[in-house]
C-alpha cells in the first residue's frame, strides 16, 4: 500500500489520514457537546468512535490540493467548497436512503435546504486550514511511525472493523423506522375511537343538553380507558425504539413518520422523570 499512489498520496496514507481524521473528527464532535450539553453524546453515525465524513474530507482536500497545499489562500477555497460539498451530498443521500434528516440548518441564515449553511462553510473552511497549515504534520509524522508490514495489518483490521460498524448501524437504522412505523399506527389508531367517540358526544349534545351530561361522563370514561390502553402500547414501542440514533443527532427529522419522532422524544423524557422519581423515593 506504501508503494502505489493515488495523486500525490500513497493507498497507506489515504487510509491513514481517513480512519485518523475520522477518529479526530469525532473527539471534537464529542467535546464540542459536552461542553454545549454537559454529558457525553456520541455523535457518530457509526456506532464507534470515527466520524467517517471528516475523514473523507481531509483525504480529498490533501488529494484536491495536491502540492499547491503550502498555499493558505487557496487551501481556504477548497476548504469552504469541498466539505460543503460533501456535507450536502451525505445530507441528502442519509435522508434519500434512510428517510431521515440527520441534522438541519433551516433556522439559519442563507442555508440551502437545511443540509448546509454559510456559517458552518465558513467554520469548515477555517478548520481546514487549521487542519492543513497546523495538524497534518504531526498526524503524517505519526502515521509514518509504522513499518509497511505493520500499518498494513492494522489499516486492515480498521477496515473490517469499520464494514461491521456500517452493517450494525445500517440494521440499527432499519430497526428505528420500523419502531417509528409502529409507533405512527399506533397513534393513528389511537386517533379513530376518540373521533368515533368525539362525534357522539357532539351529537348528543346537540339533541339535549341534560342527556348528554350522563352520556357525556359514560363516553368520556370509556374514551379514558382506551386511551389509557393505547398509550400503554404506546410507551411500550417507545422503550423499544433505539435511542443512540436520536441522543447523536437531536434534530432528527423523519419524512415518512414526522410525529412520530416527537412521541419517542416525549417518551424517553417521560422515561427519564420515571427513573428520577424512582431514584428520589
Amino acid at each position: 500500500m506504501q508503494s502505489r499512489f493515488i495523486g500525490t498520496l500513497s493507498l497507506y496514507e489515504i487510509f491513514a489520514y481517513f480512519f485518523l481524521y475520522s477518529f479526530l473528527g469525532w473527539v471534537t464532535e464529542v467535546a464540542y457537546h459536552a461542553v454545549k450539553t454537559g454529558k457525553f453524546v456520541n455523535r457518530g453515525f457509526l456506532n464507534g468512535p470515527v466520524c467517517p465524513i471528516y475523514g473523507v474530507g481531509v483525504v480529498a482536500v490533501l488529494l484536491i490540493l495536491g502540492r499547491s497545499a503550502e498555499k493558505p489562500w487557496l487551501v481556504f477555497i477548497v476548504g469552504l467548497a469541498f466539505p460543503t460539498a460533501v456535507e450536502l451530498f451525505t445530507g441528502w443521500a442519509l435522508e434519500k436512503f434512510f428517510h431521515n434528516k440527520w441534522w438541519d440548518y433551516s433556522d439559519r441564515k442563507f442555508n440551502f435546504k437545511g443540509y448546509v449553511c454559510l456559517e458552518f462553510s465558513l467554520l469548515w473552511a477555517f478548520a481546514v486550514l487549521l487542519v492543513v497549515e497546523v495538524l497534518h504534520p504531526f498526524v503524517r509524522a505519526f502515521a509514518g511511525l509504522f513499518g509497511e508490514l505493520a500499518g498494513d495489518i492494522i489499516l486492515g483490521l480498521f477496515c473490517v472493523a469499520m464494514l461491521v460498524d456500517v452493517a450494525l448501524t445500517v440494521m440499527q437504522v432499519l430497526k428505528f423506522n420500523r419502531r417509528l412505523a409502529e409507533i405512527d399506527e399506533i397513534a393513528r389508531a389511537m386517533r379513530v375511537p376518540a373521533e368515533a367517540i368525539g362525534k357522539k358526544v357532539a351529537s348528543a349534545t346537540l339533541v339535549v343538553e341534560k342527556g348528554v351530561s350522563a352520556a357525556g361522563k359514560r363516553v368520556e370514561s370509556v374514551k379514558d380507558a382506551l386511551s389509557e390502553r393505547w398509550n400503554e402500547a404506546l410507551l411500550a414501542a417507545v422503550r423499544r425504539t433505539p435511542k443512540r440514533l436520536l441522543k447523536a443527532f437531536p434534530r432528527l427529522v423523519s419524512r415518512r413518520n414526522p410525529d412520530s419522532v416527537t412521541i419517542v422524544k416525549e417518551g424517553m423524557e417521560e422515561m427519564k422523570s420515571e427513573q428520577k422519581e424512582r431514584r428520589d423515593s
